[in-house]
């Protein structure tokens, strides 16, 4: 085990998740509450594979200390924490900071995916370019949560393959805004979805 810094440590200059704004503030709190929880990836030359988001929000928060073990990945590390007992009130809501802000905190960059791997992989490991807006059932079908569900609507329509590499270029250009980062969201997680309530509001307003 070997003692560094923080600085010591490379981010991932193609890193595919480039996070929320919300899921950056429950990261900024769960740090400030309970400090480090899980630990980060990095490769032989320190360069971060995975926890690049909560290594930048752990150095934003004025904390600079990494400790670093070796492995090839034939041993599973576990980082435990004297401080914390599971079973406490603080251990439950330590692990539902954990849970949820990992959760939240996802937003891939579809570039940097499609640059660097192909189809096939994305696909071996569930994921859909442009998440859900590229794979569209083309039938007529419309749903809507039943009773006391959550306040969420799931609309499906059919789509010209044209129409469709429309939308998905307008939703990655919306992304990529100042305004997209403070989207109302009501809750909702899906950033597809939230980027096309900004697109159409903005239209809504230009109407006026």
């Amino acid at each position: 085990m070997s003692k560094k810094k923080i600085t010591d440590l490379k981010f991932d200059d193609k890193n595919f998740n480039k996070g929320t704004q919300y899921g950056k503030h429950l990261m900024e709190k769960s740090l400030s509450k309970f400090g480090a929880g899980r630990s980060i990836l990095i490769d032989k030359n320190n360069r971060i594979i995975a926890g690049n988001k909560t290594t930048e929000n752990f150095g934003e928060l004025g904390l600079e200390d990494v400790k670093i073990v070796e492995t090839d990945g034939k041993t599973l590390i576990a980082v435990k924490r004297n401080d914390i007992d599971l079973d406490t009130p603080e251990g439950r809501e330590f692990a539902l900071a954990d849970n949820q802000t990992a959760k939240t905190n996802i937003d891939y960059d579809f570039d940097y995916l499609g640059s660097e791997l192909s189809e096939d992989t994305l696909e071996e490991w569930g994921v859909e370019s442009f998440e859900d807006i590229n794979n569209m059932d083309t039938s007529d079908a419309f749903s809507l949560p039943d009773g006391d569900k959550a306040p969420f609507q799931q609309q499906t329509y059919t789509l010209a393959d044209a129409q469709v590499e429309v939308i998905k270029d307008a939703i990655a250009d919306i992304k990529k805004t100042e305004e997209f980062n403070y989207v109302e969201t009501f809750g909702n997680e899906n950033s597809n979805g939230n980027a096309l309530y900004l697109i159409i509001s903005q239209w809504a307003e230009q109407k006026k």
